[in-house]
C-alpha cells in the first residue's frame, strides 16, 4: 500500500539548513500532519523534498513566517500599548469620579480647583488638585465655625 502525500510548506528549523520542518498532506483521509526532518544522508524524507522544492524556495518560506512572525510580534506590542493607554484613561476617568464623589468638592465653590480637576492629565495630578481643594474646603469650614463661635 502506497500513500500518496504531498509536501507543502517546508522551512528551515536552523541557520545551518539541516533541518526542516513541512507539512505533509494526505489528501485520501485529508490529514496534515507536521513533519521534521533531518538531512543525515539517509532520509528518505528530506530526499523527497529537495526534489519537490529548491533551496532558495525553502529559503523564501523561511523568510515568509520570519517576517510574518516579526509582523505579529509588532502588532502584539502595538495592541499592548494601546491597551495600556487605554486602561490608563479608565484609572484617570475612575479617579475623577471618585475625587468628585467626595462631598466637601462635590459642593465647594472654588471653580478653578474643581476644573484642574477636570483636566487633570494622570491620577497625580487629580490627586493633588483634589488634596488642595479639599485642604481650602476644610480651612473655609474651620474659619466659618469659628466666626460662628465668635457670635
Amino acid at each position: 500500500m502506497t500513500t500518496n502525500r504531498i509536501i507543502e510548506n517546508p522551512y528551515w528549523s536552523s541557520k545551518e539548513k539541516q533541518h526542516v520542518i513541512a507539512e505533509f498532506y494526505y489528501p485520501e483521509t485529508g490529514k496534515r500532519v507536521t513533519a521534521s526532518i533531518m538531512n543525515d544522508g539517509t532520509n528518505r524524507d528530506f530526499d523527497e523534498l529537495m526534489k519537490k522544492f529548491s533551496i532558495e524556495q525553502i529559503d523564501a518560506n523561511t523568510q515568509k513566517r520570519i517576517d510574518d512572525r516579526n509582523e505579529r510580534i509588532k502588532h502584539n506590542i502595538e495592541r499592548q500599548k494601546v491597551d495600556k493607554t487605554r486602561m490608563q484613561q479608565e484609572q484617570l476617568f475612575a479617579a475623577k469620579l471618585d475625587a468628585f464623589e467626595i462631598d466637601l468638592i462635590k459642593s465647594s465653590k472654588n471653580r478653578e480647583l474643581k476644573s484642574k480637576i477636570r483636566k487633570a492629565k494622570n491620577i497625580m495630578e487629580v490627586t493633588a488638585y483634589t488634596v488642595m481643594l479639599l485642604q481650602q474646603e476644610e480651612a473655609n469650614t474651620a474659619m466659618v465655625k469659628e466666626a460662628v463661635s465668635a457670635e
